[in-house]
């Protein structure tokens, strides 16, 4: 079992050397003399836990700043939705390590990903390797006939059976669009889905007043309750967004251990409201944080998120105090751990090898008073030196392999989305 040695590198303000035997953390101790097959020198730089990315759609880079001034539904049919159907499975294959690329830049070593064509990106996911849990959102809202449903679910059963590349790393879940996207009866599909396979749940969920009031009108509930009916608020069950939570689903949520994954970038960008991450806090919820997809955000850097979720909460709490920067690293980090049954987000031993090495003389982080402060409200992308997943380094000096290979494909592909025939409707 290959064995990993860092030395002289910052933990908790203390310098130590932390010996990673396979892809856990075995000594953290002052002194390590064991032998190892490999020395990092960790002088000057600080060990903290990667990043995990709770609610993301990758692919969905190919149309990052397509479209900008729109809200929420008027984005989805007029810009997205149209190019999302022209996409074709390795469209999506080159998309998602783009966009691994950019996450891994960043911190990030996880991923709990809904888009179409999910078998290239847990393809992706395997040869970049980082974490994910992947699955295939189909919708019904719009489909006539009972024969159009039995294909929707013939597509999310045979994903289910498709091998998994790396058990290890990689995760199938089942993901429902929403409540105005998914008939009551796809809706029992997934969750017996759900059920019968003990698999995780990820649903947008509570992302705009109107949708909430399309529940009401249509279901007589909210969006969380209407889920509620369907047994589909589990441990597992991931929210995302849940900008408009009433007191009663946030007693359902706590009810069933359920998480939520806070997208504060997207819900600013699409005008969606601000997520009460404070009061949320309080009650004990359990808060993850996610970019979302690129074209809402336009980034999928967990940096940028955690200060736009510290803000997020100070002004929705009107209040100072609100958003700790403890509980912001937190939520970006071993939240997202613990949600998806992963033994990491914290550098102890006998946990799992998933950190980023740190430059504590980049200027951004000069001076040095707090760590955790400069990396909620200061750091950049740039920040960090080195990134392991599984106790396997993905980028060494800010380099990742074949980086220029993924760009320049990814380019070659993103130009046939950069425009929109609406007469036809196709991709030019």
């Amino acid at each position: 079992m290959k064995k990993l040695l860092i030395k002289k590198v910052i933990l908790n303000e203390k310098q130590v050397d932390i010996l990673i035997e396979g892809n856990k953390f075995k000594t953290i101790s002052e002194l390590i003399e064991e032998e190892a097959d490999e020395i990092i020198n960790g002088e000057g730089k600080a060990i903290l836990p990667a990043f995990y990315n709770c609610h993301t759609h990758m692919s969905m880079t190919l149309l990052k700043g397509l479209t900008d001034e729109k809200e929420l539904e008027d984005w989805l049919k007029e810009d997205i939705w149209p190019r999302e159907a022209k996409m074709q499975p390795n469209d999506i294959y080159v998309a998602s390590k783009f966009a691994i690329l950019e996450m891994i830049k960043g911190g990030t070593v996880f991923c709990n990903d809904m888009y179409q064509f999910p078998e290239e990106t847990m393809k992706a996911i395997d040869e970049m390797g980082i974490r994910g849990v992947v699955s295939k959102p189909e919708i019904d809202d719009l489909l006539s006939t009972p024969e159009e449903l039995e294909k929707r679910k013939k597509k999310v059963l045979d994903f289910i059976q498709y091998p998994n590349p790396n058990p290890n790393r990689i995760i199938k879940g089942i993901s429902c669009h929403s409540v105005y996207t998914v008939s009551p009866e796809f809706l029992q599909f997934y969750s017996d889905l759900a059920k019968k396979h003990d698999m995780y749940i990820h649903i947008h969920a509570c992302e705009t007043k109107n949708e909430v009031n399309i529940s009401l009108k249509t279901h007589g509930c909210s969006p969380v309750k209407h889920l509620e009916k369907f047994g589909l608020l589990t441990d597992k069950t991931i929210l995302a967004h849940c900008v408009h939570l009433t007191d009663e689903d946030i007693d359902l949520i706590l009810k069933y251990k359920t998480r939520i994954a806070h997208c504060p970038t997207s819900n600013f960008k699409l005008k969606s409201g601000m997520m009460a991450f404070q009061k949320l806090k309080e009650k004990d919820v359990t808060i993850t944080l996610g970019t979302d997809g690129s074209a809402s955000n336009n980034s999928l850097s967990m940096l940028e998120e955690m200060k736009v979720c510290a803000l997020n909460a100070k002004t929705q709490a009107q209040d100072s105090k609100a958003g700790h920067v403890n509980d912001i690293f937190k939520a970006a980090t071993i939240n997202g751990a613990k949600a998806f049954g992963f033994d990491a987000g914290v550098i102890e031993e006998g946990k799992l090898a998933d950190f980023i090495l740190v430059d504590l003389n980049h200027y951004l982080l000069l001076p040095n008073y707090n760590l955790i402060s400069n990396m909620v409200y200061s750091a950049q992308n740039d920040c960090i030196t080195d990134v392991f997943c599984d106790g396997v380094q993905l980028m060494k000096d800010r380099k990742v392999k074949d980086e220029d290979k993924i760009c320049e494909e990814f380019r070659i592909i993103s130009e046939k989305f950069r425009k929109l025939d609406n007469n036809s409707n196709t991709i030019g």
